[in-house]
């Protein structure tokens, strides 16, 4: 301790010295491998191959160190190399620098101004291509550039340099450029020649002038110094001031009007010339200049640095070997032993699957055919890339049947918005109608860009089957094509488990459904899978009318179509109970139990309850052809598609919708949020694209099977060819079928009526239907109960009287049918119950007097009340004859049963009114 201060130990101060010593060997071994760096060396991204043998001077260590350098700062890098040598020589004369941590933060905003103004004025330059200003320059300049222009990002840039400098380099700012200019003003007026009578006053005053102005800079400095470095003499004033003191050397003046002399004006010394001279036997420090940016012009082709430009045969040699992948090179054709897992018929006998042979060759020497031209492709397309400044190259091909990806490796610092800028004009270099730029790929660090084919691949159904492996654990497959990269796209219907589809007229909608009936003809047999087709132009679906698979003929009317679906709901809600008496979760639960464990959990004890009970229960799948007809007809659709997509997946019962016109109010939030999986083909426009896959990118495609696949697995959309399934196909395979089976069409949905038929079409109905004729009634003895217990609960439900009377749904259903034609129950209201249209009391009341009635007639049985029913239908349907009317006075009954009609209209008037 000397004087209160600290005084370190030998042992610090020898491990100082080993430490600056390290640190000069570490800066000597950077600046060797700055200066013999080499773009070929690894790890550089600039030259594939790498050198074999690293060229770097300093090995691959200082080559990784340099290239790391460079990577980042590129050549702004001067800057901290020069401001490390700067302190090591200070450090080597034993002369520290005042404040090195401000200093070295003002070296840090020199070196980033630096780095963004080498960017921003030469942004092909550098060691590395593209990274003349390494990677800071680069995002400094993509920020910049946008929003100031070139001029306003040049002010900005030279304003931070400024302040850098001045940071870092303090009063050294004015004291450098003014030694210069001293040594060059010597060099000019090298002589001092004073002549003239006058000279030495002139000089005389002019001196006095001088000193005077200097001495008053000097008190100014002394007093501003003193305030903004804590002693006189600091910072950068104090050099104006050293500077302003110590001016000297000829000053002209004019001495007559004749001649101009020179005089010598000698200053007056001041503090700072005492302390200058106090100096002058320590060492100067010396200042090295900042080095200059190099100049695009004076950077030669073999200079460390260079960008790495392609002429045309390089780049068609490097094109050349890229690896172009396609899609599935050795195909390979489906036999029937591959779907012989699927088609186990010993749980129906006599029943034949459709053979291979019915189904068309795929097409062979597709990939020979696009191997130039893709390659062709992808030269144009880096060739457009550098044309338009955009660092980045082909990497990666790979060739699907419809389109074809270009795998792109952007430098860093380029933003992928960049691309998405010049879509267009990529396009029109390529020569294609559009392209698709893929921002994300899971599994890469590459964009991609999908660029049409100029001739499509034809999928066929054979080709896709014969890839048992990827749908042999599926229960409903699909086989919807190849995806973008010819990766076979076969989903599962089970696991969707409704679909959307849309596209306009001609884009492959129809056939894509076409496909997924041929999928499900292929892989499932007639008591696994029931298919209910509406098709309302009676020409896309009619060529199935004959498969074995159909719960009923195909449906062309809309009303009827509606009502089939609400049939659908009440079937989902009677599946829902079965399951849960049979203690199962789903269908797949129901099916795999045993005969004798479904007695035991549903308790069945006699062969007619047995027979009651299905052993399987099939999948059901809807496919209808044109929602927005359907939507359009009746309004009260849009509930029971929600209500099968929301709940009727455990039990089985799946929807595929398909429109050509995705509006709004067709394809509505909640029909779209109940249908994860979305099939969008070319649409009209970038708004439909979004009604259907809540993004753009449909109105992109190409038509002709090219469509986006949205998996309710994945948020990503899939881009992929849909298989093609020709008519020459389809009949082959229906009538196949047709020889083999017949379809047996389900009794209960072939009674469902639309509810626009006419009152004369229910009348024709009514009479010639025999499950729901007047005959029946009259034979059923659960007629009078079923109508006690409908009055008595107010609800004309067919799964009321199943629970009630303990009988099947077929009964239950014709005795709903037969209060409705007698006029018990409203008409047929879908999912909703009946309305009951009369009380206990008018009940007992037309009983009553129909049996008066029948008593004056003579009648067989009075007291039956189907002989009331039976005279209350003719009468309102206007078919009861006078002569043949088996009541003497028909005008009573007549009046009773209209004012009890009148009644009712009144109480339903009021009734809308209060609502």
């Amino acid at each position: 301790m000397r004087d209160g201060s600290y005084e370190p130990s030998e042992q610090q101060i020898l491990a100082a010295r080993v430490g600056w010593l390290v640190l000069g060997a570490l800066w000597v071994f950077v600046l060797v491998g700055l200066v013999s760096f080499d773009a070929g060396d690894w790890p550089s991204h600039a030259v594939w191959p790498s050198n074999a043998q690293t060229k770097n001077w300093t090995g691959p260590i200082g080559a990784y160190m340099a290239y790391g350098l460079l990577r980042t700062f590129g050549f702004g890098v001067a800057i901290p190399m020069v401001f490390t040598g700067v302190m090591l020589v200070l450090r080597l004369i034993r002369r520290p620098m005042t404040q090195p941590i401000v200093r070295a933060l003002g070296a840090l905003v020199l070196t980033g101004s630096l780095c963004v103004l080498l960017g921003v004025l030469f942004p092909k330059a550098g060691a590395l291509p593209g990274l003349v200003g390494g990677t800071l320059g680069l995002v400094g300049a993509n920020v910049l550039l946008p929003s100031f222009a070139l001029a306003g990002s040049l002010v900005w840039i030279v304003l931070a340099a400024i302040v850098g400098l001045i940071v870092c380099c303090d009063k050294y700012v004015v004291t450098v450029p003014m030694a210069i200019w001293g040594v060059i003003r010597e060099r000019v007026f090298p002589v001092v020649h004073v002549t003239g009578a006058k000279a030495g006053a002139v000089a005389g005053a002019t001196a006095v002038r001088a000193n005077a102005g200097a001495d008053r800079a000097s008190e100014t400095g002394r007093q501003v110094g003193g305030w903004v470095g804590g002693k006189a003499g600091g910072g950068m004033l104090a050099g104006l001031r050293s500077m302003l003191s110590k001016r000297s050397g000829p000053v002209m003046v004019r001495v007559n009007d004749i001649d101009e002399e020179m005089v010598e004006v000698k200053p007056i010394p001041s503090e700072a010339d005492v302390v200058a001279a106090r100096r002058k036997s320590k060492p100067k420090r010396t200042i090295k200049p900042v080095p200059q940016p190099i100049e695009e012009d004076e950077v030669g082709d073999d200079a460390p640095g260079a960008p790495q430009v392609f002429s045309q045969d390089e780049l068609r040699e490097k094109i050349a070997k890229l690896p172009v992948r396609f899609a599935q090179e050795n195909k390979e054709m489906a036999t029937d032993a591959d779907l012989a897992e699927f088609q186990d018929v010993q749980s129906l006998e006599g029943y034949k699957f459709p053979t291979m042979e019915l189904l068309e060759e795929p097409e062979l020497g597709f990939n020979e055919k696009l191997e130039a031209l893709v390659r062709g492709q992808a030269q144009a397309l880096e060739h457009a890339l550098q044309q338009y400044k955009i660092n980045g190259e082909v990497v990666d091909i790979e060739s699907g049947p419809a389109i074809t990806i270009y795998h792109i490796r952007l430098a860093p610092g380029t933003k992928v918005a960049q691309i998405n800028a010049i879509e267009s004009d990529l396009a029109r270099a390529l020569k294609a109608v559009n392209i698709r730029v893929v921002a994300n790929i899971v599994g890469r660090d590459t964009i991609g860009i999908e660029v049409p084919n100029p001739t499509k691949e034809r999928v066929r159904l054979k080709e896709l089957m014969s890839n048992r492996s990827l749908f042999e654990d599926m229960k409903l497959p699909m086989f919807l094509g190849k995806d973008a990269a010819g990766e076979p796209l076969i989903s599962d219907l089970t696991k969707m488990p409704h679909m959307l589809i849309a596209g306009t007229t001609g884009s492959g909608k129809s056939v894509c459904m076409n496909t997924i009936i041929m999928s499900f003809l292929y892989t499932k047999k007639p008591n696994e899978l029931k298919l209910v087709l509406v098709d309302p132009k009676m020409v896309e679906m009619s060529q199935f009318k004959d498969i074995p698979h159909l719960m009923c003929p195909v449906v062309t009317e809309m009303p009827k179509a509606a009502a089939i679906l609400e049939w659908a709901v009440t079937k989902m809600d009677e599946r829902y109970e079965l399951l849960a008496k049979a203690g199962c979760r789903d269908i797949a639960g129901y099916n795999e139990l045993e005969w004798d464990e479904l007695k035991e959990r549903l308790d069945i004890q006699t062969e007619e309850q047995a027979a009651r009970v299905p052993k399987q229960l099939p999948y059901m799948v809807f496919i209808i052809d044109e929602l927005a007809d359907l939507m359009m007809t009746t309004k009260e659709v849009e509930g029971a598609i929600i209500r099968i997509a929301q709940k009727a997946r455990a039990v089985g019962i799946h929807l595929i919708l398909a429109t050509q016109r995705p509006q709004a109010n067709v394809v509505t939030g909640l029909i779209k949020s109940n249908m994860p999986c979305r099939i969008a083909f070319k649409v009209a426009s970038g708004m439909d694209s979004r009604i259907v896959l809540d993004q753009k990118g449909g109105e992109l495609l190409l038509g002709q099977g090219d469509m986006l696949h949205l998996s309710p697995t994945s948020h990503e959309l899939s881009r992929a060819q849909g298989t093609l399934v020709d008519d020459k196909e389809i009949r082959k395979v229906v009538r196949f079928l047709k020889d083999i089976a017949s379809p047996s069409f389900e009794r209960s949905l072939m009674q469902v009526r639309g509810g626009g038929d006419s009152d004369e079409e229910r009348i024709y109905l009514s009479e010639n239907n025999s499950s729901a004729s007047l005959q029946a009634a009259e034979e059923d003895p659960m007629f009078d109960r079923a109508v006690e217990i409908v009055l008595e609960t107010k609800r004309g439900s067919v799964s009321l009287l199943q629970r009630r009377l303990a009988i099947g749904y077929t009964r239950a259903s014709r005795l709903i049918d037969l209060m409705g034609i007698a006029g018990i129950l409203s008409d047929h209201k879908g999912s909703v119950a009946r309305d009951v249209m009369i009380s206990i009391e008018e009940w007992e009341a037309m009983k009553e007097l129909v049996a008066q009635d029948a008593r004056r007639a003579g009648l067989s049985d009075p007291e039956d009340p189907n002989q009331e029913l039976m005279f209350e239908t003719a009468v309102e349907e206007g078919e009861a004859e006078e002569e043949e009317a088996p009541f003497d006075d028909e005008s009573v009954a007549v009046e009773v049963v209209g004012r009890l009609v009148e009644e009712e209209e009144v109480e339903l008037e009021d009734q809308e009114e209060l609502e």
